[in-house]
């Protein structure tokens, strides 16, 4: 309950003071991964913590995560917000309704096995789950600031002015998100592009920003990191990109002993490439 209380009033209304944000996506069942990460951010004077969704599939630690994140968010505030992997289970799980959608054979393979290690538990039951998040003049999301469902890539130009002109809209200054599994730092000022490596409102003097997390879990060549934020007076002050180094050979070995097949097992390994 004190948790619950110090989230509440650390994300509802004005934050009066700075207020420090860890911002986490895309574990993708990588337990090993999760408790580097986790254990990094003891040293970081964390005020509250955001996993932006894709907490299950490709890896082979789904109960390990799902075990992992129930003990945080016991002990420390914390938001979980849907990402698409997280939507497959819920709808999986739900039998009610037939999903809409068809996996591609290494994904279907690989949600198939984690429903049945995760089984009895119900995925949407075990978090309290938010479709999207907004702290101050920051909006978080899974994969964008569009409508919850929409799973498209913002890394194109029309994509990121389009995502900018949704911001506006919503009145925030900064859109935060994963998805990608690649970090990313986009400013737009008088309508121009520019990337960044990290933000300073003392230093920086942009219309708008827009981050992109990365991946903690599965890099996909894209390296692996996650997202630092400070907000001050309801206003994003500082965001900078943590990088993590992570030994995959466990992961490997995880997939290797699986009953998958040889294309699935390949593709998920090679998703661990850095």
């Amino acid at each position: 309950m004190v948790f619950r209380q110090r989230v509440k009033s650390l994300c509802q209304g004005l934050i009066k003071v700075k207020t420090k944000i860890a911002v986490i996506s895309d574990i993708h069942a990588n337990a090993d991964a999760l408790t580097t990460v986790l254990e990094e951010l003891k040293n970081k004077s964390v005020d509250i913590t955001i996993f932006l969704g894709d907490i299950l599939t490709y890896g082979c630690q789904p109960r390990e995560v799902v075990s992992i994140l129930n003990e945080y968010k016991s002990e420390n505030p914390a938001i979980f917000i849907k990402g698409n992997h997280d939507q497959f289970y819920f709808d999986l799980q739900s039998n009610v309704k037939e999903p809409s959608y068809k996996l591609p054979k290494f994904i279907d393979e690989s949600v198939n096995w984690t429903l049945k290690k995760i089984s009895p538990l119900l995925l949407k039951d075990i978090f309290t789950w938010h479709d999207n998040y907004r702290i101050g003049d920051v909006y978080f999301a899974h994969a964008n600031p569009f409508l919850y469902g929409d799973w498209s890539y913002i890394e194109k130009p029309q994509d990121l002015h389009r995502s900018f002109q949704e911001l506006r809209k919503k009145n925030v200054f900064s859109g935060v998100f994963g998805h990608s599994h690649r970090q990313l730092f986009i400013c737009s000022k008088k309508n121009n592009l520019y990337e960044m490596n990290a933000y300073s409102s003392e230093v920086n003097n942009i219309d708008q920003l827009i981050i992109n997390t990365g991946s903690i879990g599965q890099p996909r060549g894209k390296g692996l990191g996650y997202v630092l934020l400070e907000i001050k007076n309801d206003k994003l002050f500082k965001a900078s990109f943590e990088k993590i180094k992570i030994n995959f050979e466990n992961s490997i070995d995880l997939i290797r002993q699986t009953k998958f097949s040889q294309e699935t097992k390949k593709k998920l390994i090679d998703y661990l490439e850095i």
